[in-house]
């Protein structure tokens, strides 16, 4: 398996459309880099060259000035995770569990490299970090044959696009999230776990977004206007069909899945 020093080519471009131009060659498998944390340990075999992003100023958080309509904040597509969790804006966020999945998907040490779009591309099902961005309803922008501003639910991974930004919604006052997950240890991934976001009337929890992971390549996202517990548990307990591996099998999985929602759901009608 090749490593960078074997890949043929090293680009630093220094703007959108040069760093585009090289990704969507058509002769030669060419891929961008950020923090090169998923990279650099073992680049698939048919990468030729590199496209390094540093130099783009895609590395920012703050508030998406063009999407105004839709109250959104902006993370530049390289920003490390890091930088994210120190963000005191990021902190107070969604009651601070976007930070709380952050430090369960990464060490330090790769938090200080890994960017929050190569984060995403390189996140498997069971990522705390993916499930949760789900549930909050991240925007891509995606910048191809033009620029498009796509659900992260609706997304699926392009050769010769660049992801350029991740948008999070403004949340009122009344809207809150919670995580949880089962793991053999609270140092390793999740065997399963489950992100939720819903605006709380009454007790009354309203426009729900809860995403499940770890049983498949990617989290499950259930949506509903309004919600009982219950009725969600039973509802996502339903709607999976998950696997047996060395970790657990599949019903042990299906009952943790439905202990977990109960758990977010019952944290956030408090």
């Amino acid at each position: 398996m090749p490593t960078l020093r074997e890949l043929t080519e090293y680009h630093k471009p220094t703007s959108l459309d040069e760093a585009l131009k090289l990704l969507r060659r058509p002769d030669i498998r060419t891929v961008p880099i950020a923090g090169g944390s998923g990279l650099v340990p073992a680049a698939p075999r048919d990468v030729e060259a590199v496209v390094d992003l540093s130099a783009l100023d895609l590395a920012y958080i703050k508030p998406c000035e063009d999407l105004k309509a839709f109250a959104r904040l902006c993370i530049g597509a390289a920003t490390t995770l890091q930088t994210i969790v120190e963000d005191e804006a990021i902190r107070d966020y969604a009651d601070g569990v976007l930070v709380k999945t952050i430090l369960d998907t990464a060490t330090r040490n790769v938090r200080g490299a890994a960017s929050l779009a190569g984060s995403i591309i390189d996140a498997k099902g069971n990522s705390p970090l993916l499930t949760m961005l789900l549930a909050l309803d991240a925007h891509l922008t995606i910048l191809g044959d033009k620029e498009e501003d796509v659900a992260l639910a609706k997304w699926t991974q392009q050769d010769r696009t660049l992801i350029t930004r991740i948008a999070l919604p403004v949340l009122s006052n009344e809207t809150h999230a919670a995580y949880e997950k089962v793991a053999r240890t609270p140092a390793d991934l999740p065997i399963v776990c489950v992100a939720a976001r819903a605006t709380v009337t009454n007790g009354q929890l309203n426009d729900v977004r809860l995403a499940l992971g770890g049983l498949g390549r990617k989290p499950l996202l259930i949506e509903r206007a309004s919600i009982g517990i219950k009725e969600a548990v039973k509802i996502a307990v339903e709607s999976i069909d998950p696997p047996s591996d060395y970790f657990a099998t599949a019903e042990y999985r299906r009952e943790m899945i439905g202990v977990l929602v109960k758990r977010v759901l019952s944290s956030l009608s408090r």
